[in-house]
């Protein structure tokens, strides 16, 4: 690692945990923690305190040899991978409280069924058993090593399924993602943009340290989205103490609550099933394209080679040859004790997916050793006993092809040699070698991890499509189901205004009459009527009552008066014709087949109800009241008259002699003819007679019904 990289990542490490650690204690001061709320946000903080916290231990310590050193590494790298699970977890229940709009205990993880039936979003269990599976493999790690290990120098390595690790890290981040936007809808604008770019940090921190080995870029990238939680946090709570409502808890502002339609339920969660399978598909496609492209950068290794090889060894991954060439060696300056020759040395790289991209190397050699200027492929020098080969970089003289020359691509070789003068006992066989590199591991060269990347592709589009087609048939059903509750609102609408209309016209027409203008617009309305019964009613004293009271008493006394009557009417079975002033008439018998004598009996039943009620509203009236009523019975004309402001209305000899019984009757009495008499003679009291003289008719035989 540089120089400069460790404490710059220290330093933010450290500076960000102060940070955390002070909301934390910021949101949890002057309140009681278990009654907090917001509980969870505080857990954020501090749980990411921690784990930044741990993390510069795990770089202060590194590459220590002390006991301490060895113990603070192991845990502090553990905890790194541990915490980050963690604070996903924390996060996402943050999010559960903001959709739920309430503070929530943890106890539900207890019982998802219990969860699904509180509608608690699943994929808040979702990312709690991933974390959970994380969180295993990495305890397993530290005895397998395939996410990390550490080194006997106890320096971190990245191990060959770091890529995995990554893979399962980021896989909760993209599932909350999924969740925040399907319930996007529950959540106001800033708050869903403020929950939002939490997860944005340590994703973009996930590429960074795909592509730039050195700093720990999810965990600053989770420093920065927890600090950014927080101060939305601190911007809510500003919003809601201006709010009408200041003795509730502050947590969130109100939310709006959507219904769904049960069947639609099970189309949802199917869509949301394939969304968050296209998340996640999407996302580590998109690493393993990364990975494939960028590569992935692995730490300096050393092979050790006590005894030198003599060819390539292709059960080793490198295997390193230095060997004397046996046509090419010569005396030195014809001293049999020294021999000058030319040395050729082989990298092999035996692996298939690595790139060897910077390479050194340690040989053996013997005392009174000299190299010749112009050794190819790599720098040479000579120290301590040493031959030192290295790479050549940019600014050495031996760079001549560019340093990407001098790597050493997956399942190749490079050669590099010297001219070197040493005592003729020395042999290159004898030699220990160490040859320490650096390496890119490019996985597309495994036909296993081809061949899953091209699942995984298959699996995104597949996905990709189905939820794509699920939400459009969703938004059209939703759409449907807001076209059909609109149908039946305004259907109802319609239905509502056309009882009201047929309710005005039933007050205007009889039912029967009404119905055949319904059927008919144009119809003709005008019946010739058998053996009908016709009622007049008037007011005794009207013309001298009115000359005493205001209007509004006059018009309040006579509405009271005939809304009861028309409610008697309405349930006798009464057909009331209209009113004309202070006199009320009404009739029997015009629709339907009963017998003249039953429709004759209503009416004067009825009759005797007309005077009850008077007597009723006069014992709670200031205004006293008195009727005369008239019957006649006999055969009429009934139709509607005009095309505007029509009325029903009654025609006729009997209409007239009905009349003429009224004006001729005496107060709070029934006065009927002769004819209605013969037709009731049977079904009432004894009646008094009276002859008397009938404008229009003459002496006529009338009778008053007691």
């Amino acid at each position: 690692m540089n120089d400069l990289i460790r404490p710059i990542s220290i330093i933010s490490l450290l500076g960000l945990a102060a940070f955390c650690f002070q909301s934390g204690v910021f949101l949890i001061s002057g309140h009681k923690f278990k009654n907090n709320s917001r509980g969870t946000l505080i857990l954020i903080l501090l749980t990411t305190g921690i784990l930044l916290t741990f993390d510069a231990l795990s770089y202060v310590f590194r590459g220590s040899t002390t006991q301490a050193g060895y113990y603070i590494v192991r845990i502090s790298n553990f905890m790194v991978f541990t915490l980050n699970y963690a604070t996903t977890f924390f996060y996402s229940f943050y999010c559960v409280e903001f959709i739920k709009s309430s503070q929530l205990s943890f106890k539900i993880l207890r019982s998802p069924r219990y969860g699904a039936k509180n509608e608690i979003p699943v994929y808040l269990y979702i990312v709690f058993y991933a974390c959970i599976i994380g969180i295993t493999l990495i305890i397993l790690s530290q005895f397998k090593g395939f996410f990390y290990f550490i080194d006997d120098k106890n320096i971190y390595h990245r191990g060959p399924l770091y890529p995995l690790s990554i893979v399962l890290g980021l896989s909760p981040g993209l599932t909350i993602v999924v969740m925040l936007f399907q319930s996007k809808k529950v959540l106001q604008k800033n708050v869903f943009i403020s929950l939002l770019l939490y997860p944005f940090f340590p994703i973009v921190g996930i590429f960074c340290a795909l592509c730039v080995y050195g700093i720990s870029w999810i965990d600053i990238g989770y420093g920065i989205g927890a600090l950014h939680l927080f101060y939305s946090s601190i911007k809510l709570m500003e919003i809601e103490f201006y709010k009408i409502k200041k003795d509730t808890p502050i947590l969130s502002p109100s939310y709006r609550q959507t219904q769904i339609a049960p069947e639609m339920k099970k189309r949802i969660a199917r869509s949301h099933f394939y969304q968050i399978i296209c998340a996640m598909t999407g996302g580590l496609l998109t690493i393993l394209i990364v990975v494939s492209i960028k590569g992935i950068s692995i730490p300096e290794r050393k092979i050790v080679i006590e005894k030198p090889y003599l060819e390539n060894d292709k059960s080793k991954s490198v295997c390193v040859t230095f060997l004397r060439d046996s046509a090419k060696f010569w005396n030195d300056n014809d001293d049999l004790t020294r021999l000058g020759a030319q040395y050729n040395g082989m990298i092999y790289n035996n692996m298939k997916a690595t790139i060897i991209t910077n390479w050194k190397i340690s040989i053996d050699v013997c005392e009174d050793c000299a190299i010749d200027p112009g050794a190819w492929n790599g720098n040479f020098s000579l120290i301590d006993d040493k031959i030192l080969v290295r790479k050549p970089q940019g600014a050495d003289a031996e760079n001549i092809h560019g340093s990407n020359f001098y790597q050493v691509t997956p399942m190749k070789t490079l050669g590099f040699g010297c001219i070197m003068y040493s005592p003729s006992e020395f042999s290159p066989l004898n030699s220990k070698i160490i040859f320490s590199y650096e390496s890119i591991l490019k996985p597309l060269s495994y036909f296993v991890f081809d061949v899953a990347l091209g699942l995984i592709a298959i699996l995104f589009i597949v996905s990709l499509t189905i939820s794509f087609t699920e939400e459009k048939i969703i938004r059209v059903e939703e759409e449907n189901r807001k076209l059909e509750d609109t149908v039946k609102e305004r259907t109802k609408e319609l239905q509502e205004e056309k009882n009201r209309s047929e309710e005005l016209l039933l007050n205007i027409l009889p039912e029967e009459v009404a119905k055949r203008l319904a059927f008919d617009r144009n119809a003709k309305i005008a019946d010739k009527i058998e053996n009908a019964s016709v009622l007049f009613a008037d007011i005794v004293g009207f013309t001298k009552i009115t000359s005493t009271l205001d209007a509004d008493t006059i018009v309040g006394a006579l509405n009271a008066l005939y809304s009861r009557i028309d409610e008697r009417a309405k349930r006798e079975g009464i057909e009331k014709i209209k009113t004309i002033g202070d006199s009320y008439m009404a009739a029997s018998g015009l629709f339907g087949n009963e017998p003249a004598e039953k429709n004759a009996l209503a009416l004067v039943n009825f009759a005797h109800g007309m005077l009850q009620d008077i007597e009723d509203f006069n014992s709670t009236s200031n205004v006293k009241l008195l009727m005369r009523i008239g019957i006649n019975s006999g055969n009429l004309i009934a139709g509607v008259i005009g095309k505007t402001k029509f009325v029903y209305d009654i025609w006729g000899d009997t209409v007239n002699v009905a009349s003429r019984m009224e004006s001729s009757g005496q107060t709070s009495r029934i006065h009927i003819s002769e004819s209605t008499m013969s037709l009731i003679k049977n079904s009432v009291s004894p009646m008094e007679v009276a002859e008397m003289e009938i404008k229009g008719k003459g002496i006529m035989k009338t009778f008053f019904v007691i």
